[in-house]
């Protein structure tokens, strides 16, 4: 039988992959694709962090990663760090959390995402994708540069999606906060996903001479509980689909792929799916919008004073 998408597993695509004395950070790694992300590179040999916003429910999943190891790894090989990314202060206390470890960071898996049916705002009054699903990741992936740059040959990777088809963005990017504009839950996420696309791109541009390349991703449709706060005929629709949806070991194969594949040590900046390049939106390769959405994220998060607060002396060049 031929095998198809679905069949290819996360433990598949790095097999043979040896990532001993290399440390991983892994946001939303308490559950779904980022814990699945955060057991393969343990097994892989990573020293792996789990950076969550629960740090109870990623205790909880660190001992049954361990539990059921069956010896690949140790507890000791899987830390924990809290990161709220809907609260930009708990972003830097992360970040410098982290920066003060010493360590360089190889791999940065911005992993973790929210999808609402309802307009929320974050802690600093942002609207949720928007403020956790970009801007979070955005203000940590540049706090964590000089920690990157020390790996020489780090990399960066973005869970972005397909819904960013869907997306309600423009090229004068107008009220990214929906203010403004219509409610919608699922214009609004795909932005997010969008953006997360267009920040790698950004990032990888001004980093990869540095030895930093940031790539970007669809997981495909997974089974996971991200859709948990959808409407009824939403969940209806996602029940439907099942037998055509990955497992989350199928679901993070990509993730693995870019995080140890040779090919994506290389030029950077490229949107993957099932392994493979994908198919993007034509808005997120144009590069006058990413650069317009970077300095719009820079002012939104308050990059430079941020910056210069964690590290004074190396915050230059990262706005």
């Amino acid at each position: 039988m031929a095998q198809t998408d679905r069949d290819v597993t996360a433990e598949g695509v790095s097999s043979g992959v040896d990532l001993s004395g290399k440390t991983a950070v892994v946001t939303g790694a308490s559950a779904g694709l980022g814990v699945e992300t955060a057991r393969v590179l343990a097994v892989r040999g990573a020293q792996v962090i789990m950076a969550c916003r629960d740090l109870e429910k990623a205790s909880r999943a660190r001992r049954r990663l361990v539990r059921e190891a069956g010896g690949a790894f140790d507890e000791g090989a899987l830390e924990l760090c809290e990161l709220d990314l809907a609260s930009l202060d708990s972003v830097q206390t992360c970040a410098a959390t982290l920066s003060r470890a010493g360590r360089p960071i190889d791999l940065l898996v911005n992993n973790a995402g929210v999808m609402l049916s309802d307009r929320r705002e974050t802690v600093d009054g942002f609207e949720a994708h928007y403020g956790t699903n970009h801007l979070g990741h955005f203000l940590l992936t540049n706090l964590l540069v000089d920690s990157l740059r020390a790996a020489q040959g780090a990399r960066v990777i973005c869970l972005a999606s397909a819904a960013m088809h869907a997306s309600g963005m423009t090229r004068d990017l107008v009220d990214l906060n929906w203010e403004r504009r219509r409610w919608s839950g699922v214009r609004a996420y795909g932005s997010s996903k969008l953006m997360n696309l267009m920040f790698a791109r950004s990032f990888n541009r001004r980093h990869r001479a540095e030895g930093v390349v940031a790539n970007a991703l669809h997981p495909g449709m997974v089974r996971t509980d991200l859709a948990r706060s959808q409407p009824l005929r939403f969940l209806l629709l996602g029940f439907v689909m099942l037998p055509w949806m990955k497992t989350v070991e199928a679901g993070a194969a990509t993730t693995l792929y870019a995080a140890t594949a040779p090919e994506c040590a290389r030029a950077g900046g490229e949107y993957l799916s099932n392994c493979a390049p994908g198919r993007a939106p034509a808005l997120a390769g144009d590069e006058e919008v990413q650069e317009r959405l970077w300095a719009v994220s820079a002012e939104a998060t308050g990059l430079e004073a941020r910056s210069r607060a964690m590290c004074p002396q190396t915050s230059e060049g990262t706005s």
